[in-house]
């Protein structure tokens, strides 16, 4: 290949195109390496799209990608891509070298999550920071809006997407959904910006300015502490980050977990109709509220259910939060949110409620009704039992039988007051499936078994009890 100096970047876009169908893979991923490493900015931002869309597919499912949903540890490939893909290597690095210098890339709206897509047509507004400031509004229509995103928005929405997008995959191609590199990448990416130890790791490439901008935020007034327990919009509160050289390197990094968390939710938990999702949009609605709002609406949920991998997937995402948030400093965990805590801290504070909580009841809810009554429901049932037992992510070394049988710690009685529809709603809807299905089959009898031995815990069913009888006596 020809050097920088000497190559113009319409000529490198073309030159890579046909190297990415004649060339072994390879040789094409140490040549991307090289050119990533030896080009400017300016150039590589020509050839982002088309990489990134080259490796994950494209958003109509044209283009294939790299496969990565059956691409499994055992391949020749599968080490490769996960050097070229890890949170530091190659692409990243590509992505932080365009971050500095601000680009923008766009995402058409009609690519969104239906309600997403539908709501904005309607010209609501989502409250989710991911789409504020950043819709790009042309003269032709409502029907070409797009989001202009920032390189590692673009990145993780492109990333998040390839799960869900309908792909047209060869005949007799099965998904492994626990081992495949696309699983194993979105592990390693949550353990990365989601760390339960230590902090975000500062990007590896810096401009002359001294750091890798983040985006610019929308209320510079509004300080982290926005995200604390009392805020009155929490999502509406994005973080204020200054790039400054004086400032806490937190704080300037963090905005990428929050990102990654954003894009994540918003691609993955989008299973309800446009009124549904317009009901999810106050961020501080209790749990019970949105559950009589969603009973009044005259619109069913979509009647498509996600695919198993789909559901693993979240399964991950909820385990992984789970842990974060349990990663929380002790003295830190009942304390209030103050300028003592770090940005990551605080995040760690508030995650699952204030970011998850509601769109994955409606997730939730809306699998338990529309799955078949099969066994691979253990998908679903698992993702919900991961949610409501997260005493079993505090990373504490525990005997499985003697924690068992010492039953759920008092702590987490507020968990459940938060989350009682996730206790006793989604019961409700498991016992409704239970008698329609034939429970001389293993596995469905499996799941039955797997259901009682969670909720015999001990502890477990005082603690439902009491919130429910005190509802009962409020109402």
């Amino acid at each position: 290949m020809a050097a920088p100096a000497l190559q113009q970047p319409s000529f490198l876009l073309a030159n890579l195109k046909v190297d990415s169908t004649t060339k072994p893979f390879l040789q094409r991923c140490q040549e991307l390496v090289k050119v990533i490493d030896d080009y400017p900015a300016k150039e590589l931002h020509l050839i982002f799209p088309w990489l990134v869309e080259s490796v994950f597919g494209s958003l109509d499912g044209v283009i294939m990608g790299w496969n990565l949903q059956f691409l499994q540890a055992r391949s020749n490939e599968y080490n490769i891509v996960m050097d070229f893909l890890d949170p530091s290597g190659p692409m990243m690095k590509l992505v932080y070298k365009l971050q500095a210098e601000e680009y923008k890339y766009e995402i058409p709206v009609s690519f969104l999550p239906g309600p997403v897509k539908a709501s904005i047509q309607e010209g609501v507004l989502p409250d989710c920071p991911l789409f504020h400031n950043k819709l790009q509004f042309p003269l032709s229509g409502l029907q070409t809006l797009s989001l202009a995103l920032n390189p590692f928005e673009y990145y993780m929405f492109i990333f998040a997407s390839s799960l869900i997008t309908p792909k047209n995959y060869p005949l007799g191609q099965h998904v492994s959904s626990l081992d495949n590199a696309y699983f194993v990448l979105v592990d390693t990416y949550l353990k990365y910006f989601l760390p339960t130890e230590g902090s975000v790791p500062p990007s590896p490439f810096a401009d002359n300015r001294g750091s890798v901008s983040p985006p610019a935020p929308r209320a510079p007034s509004v300080p982290f502490a926005g995200y604390g327990i009392h805020s009155t919009s929490l999502l509406k509160r994005h973080i204020s980050h200054q790039p400054s050289v004086t400032a806490d390197p937190a704080a300037q990094e963090i905005w990428r977990s929050e990102a990654l968390l954003q894009v994540f939710v918003e691609i993955w938990l989008h299973h309800y109709s446009l009124e549904m999702y317009q009901k999810l949009q106050s961020p501080q609605v209790k749990l019970a509220l949105l559950h009589y709002r969603l009973s009044m609406s005259s619109m069913p949920c979509q009647p498509l259910t996600p695919p198993e991998e789909h559901v693993l997937v979240v399964r991950l995402l909820v385990k992984h939060l789970h842990a974060f948030s349990c990663s929380l400093k002790p003295e830190q965990v009942c304390s209030s949110p103050s300028a003592h805590s770090s940005p990551l801290e605080e995040f760690k504070r508030v995650v699952v409620q204030r970011f998850v909580q509601q769109k994955l009841y409606v997730f939730l809810q809306h699998c338990f009704g529309h799955w078949p009554l099969d066994a691979s429901f253990r998908a679903v049932l698992e993702t919900w039992l991961s949610y409501i037992q997260p005493w079993r992510y505090t990373g504490e070394n525990t005997n499985p039988q003697t924690d068992q049988n010492k039953g759920v710690p008092e702590k987490w009685g507020l968990f459940v007051q938060e989350n009682l529809l996730m206790y006793t709603k989604l019961f409700q809807g498991f016992l409704n499936r239970v008698v329609r299905i034939d429970l001389v089959n293993v596995k469905n009898a499996l799941m039955v078994f797997r259901v009682a031995k969670v909720f015999a815990q001990p502890n477990l069913s005082e603690m439902i009890q009491k919130e429910v009888l005190m509802r009962l006596m409020v109402s």
